[in-house]
Formats: C-alpha cells, structure tokens, sequence
C-alpha cells in the first residue's frame, strides 16, 4: 500500500487520539488502550515500508502521548466508573461467556415454559406462586386499582428508589453467593426466578392485567433480569472452577474465577441500580402513555444486548 493510501486509511483514528490527548479534561469517552494499540501498530507498518520522516514521527509522538496519557494516575472514581462501564464490564462479560449464554438459556427459556403452562392451565400459577402473592400480584396490577388511576407522590417515588435497590440487589447477590455452592444455589435461585417470571406474566395474561403489568416492567426489567442472570453466571463461574479445576489446586482455581467474576458482579450491580432508578422514577408514573413505554423499553433491550455484545470487540 502506497503512503497516501495508507495516511488516508488511517487518518481519522490518528486525528480522534490526537483529539483526545489535546484535551484538558478528558469529557468524551474513547477506547484509548484499542486506539493505542492500532496507532502502534500503524507506526510498525510505517517503519518497515520507510514511509516519510514526516509520518513515523507524527506517529511516534502520538504513540508516546497516548502512552503517556493512558499510565498518567487517574484519581477520578468517576472518570473510572465510565471507564469500567464503557469497556471493563462488556468485556468481563464476555470471558464469562459460556456461562451468561447457559444461564439466560435457563432463565428464559424456563420462563417461557412456565408461561405456556399458565397460559394452557391458569391453575398451575398456583404450583408455581402461593395463594398471597398471586392475591397481592393482582391487587398491584388491576387497572382499576386507585394507585393505577392516580400519580404517586415525588417522595414516594424516592422511597420506592432505595426500597428496589435494596431488594434487587438482596437477590442478585443471593443468586451469586449461591454460585459459590457448587453452583446448585445459583441454579436453584435462577430457576425459581425464571418459573416465577413466566407463571406471572402467563397468569396476568389469563386475568386481562397485561396492559399495566408489562408497560411496568419491560423498561427496567432490560437492566433487572440480565443483572440477576449475570449475577448466576458469575456465581455458576466460580463453583464450576471449584467443581472442575483442571490442572490447578482448587484454591487457585478459585481465585482466579474469582479474578473473572467480580467485574460482572460488580456491573450487575450497577446494572440493578439503573434498573431501580427507572422503577421508581419511570416505570410506575401514571403520566408516560404505554406505547411510549413499550418503545422505551424495546430501546433498552436492544441497547443492553449490543453493549453486552461489543465485549467481544474490546476483546479482539
């Protein structure tokens, strides 16, 4: 390939880095380590070809200011936190890969089975979910209900905020901690959750419901249940590991899925509390119609599965 061919290949990427270097305070979000490693490729493939003076050394200094500016000590947690988010988690989920695509198997294609059940037998919600809840489930999502018909109050909204992030995170992390069990806790709690999921919705189906309940829950559910789901994959991760440690000592082998499944932990976490925000603040207000809701949440599932998927790129 010819100098200029090549400068115009790579033009745009070097100018994005030069970009972001140039900047004070890093405010856009690039993938400086993939960047990094592109510019330095393009500097090798410079030097071997003896393009001009004028491009090895543009592409050097650019090599050591990204260099330079990717080892600088970042003292920001929030500058860290995007960091993870944008690149870490994805990425964390994909070397856990066999186990996130076995456990949302579980979880969703049991759901759906339960829901067919329903659907076919509404007296088996009651195999799946006692009498109380299935009383309280219906209370909660009658259109008729009062709490249907009138906006909740701002401070209950807040009140609602710290109530689900409590309780999706006592479940998240109930379904990790069950990985730890030779992973039968995690299975355990993934199954229950995926039967309870699918009896549900098969039996608001079967009582008219359908038109609060999933306006409800398909926004934040995106964020919830892939966290719960994730949370089992790391779980199943660490007590595969302990189950099957191949050629290392058990206490090596857990420690390093342990290594692995921390970061997915943690961005499930993060995850629950999105999902949390928009329980409290979106999914329960009166105000939104629910064909906006539905758009919405269609949105949110299909950007969670491509970021989850652009993993796979940060790993190349």
């Amino acid at each position: 390939m010819k100098q200029t061919q090549f400068v115009k290949n790579r033009e745009s990427d070097w100018l994005t880095l030069e970009q972001f270097i140039k900047q004070e305070k890093q405010t856009d979000f690039v993938d400086l380590p993939a960047l990094l490693r592109a510019v330095t490729h393009d500097l090798a493939i410079a030097k071997s070809r003896s393009y001009s003076p004028t491009v090895v050394t543009r592409l050097n200094q650019l090599v050591m200011a990204a260099q330079a500016q990717m080892y600088k000590p970042k003292d920001k947690v929030f500058y860290q936190l995007l960091r993870f988010m944008r690149v870490g988690f994805p990425s964390s989920v994909h070397v856990l890969k066999r186990a996130v695509i076995v456990n949302h198997i579980l979880f969703y294609g049991l759901a759906l089975l339960a829901y067919v059940l329903t659907l076919y037998k509404p007296e088996l919600i009651y195999q799946f979910v006692d009498n109380a809840q299935v009383s309280n489930l219906e209370s909660m999502y009658n259109p008729q209900a009062e709490h249907q018909l009138n906006e909740r109050e701002s401070s209950g909204d807040f009140a609602m905020f710290g109530y689900y992030i409590f309780n999706n995170i006592k479940i998240a992390f109930q379904t990790f901690v069950g990985g730890l069990l030779l992973g039968v806790g995690a299975l355990f709690f993934l199954i229950f959750n995926g039967f309870f999921f699918g009896a549900i919705s098969g039996h608001i189906i079967n009582i008219g419901y359908q038109s609060t309940f999933f306006s409800f829950v398909i926004t934040h559910g995106s964020f919830e249940l892939t966290a719960i789901v994730l949370s089992a994959a790391a779980g199943t991760h660490i007590g595969y590991s302990l189950l099957n440690p191949q050629r290392l000592s058990r206490s090596l082998a857990v420690k390093q899925a342990s290594l692995r499944a921390f970061p997915v932990l943690f961005g499930a976490f993060v995850f629950l509390i999105i999902a949390a925000f928009i329980e409290a603040f979106w999914s329960s207000s009166q105000w939104i119609p629910n064909s906006v809701k539905y758009a919405v949440g269609g949105i949110c599932w299909l950007w969670v599965g491509y970021y989850l998927m652009r993993g796979a790129k940060h790993a190349a």
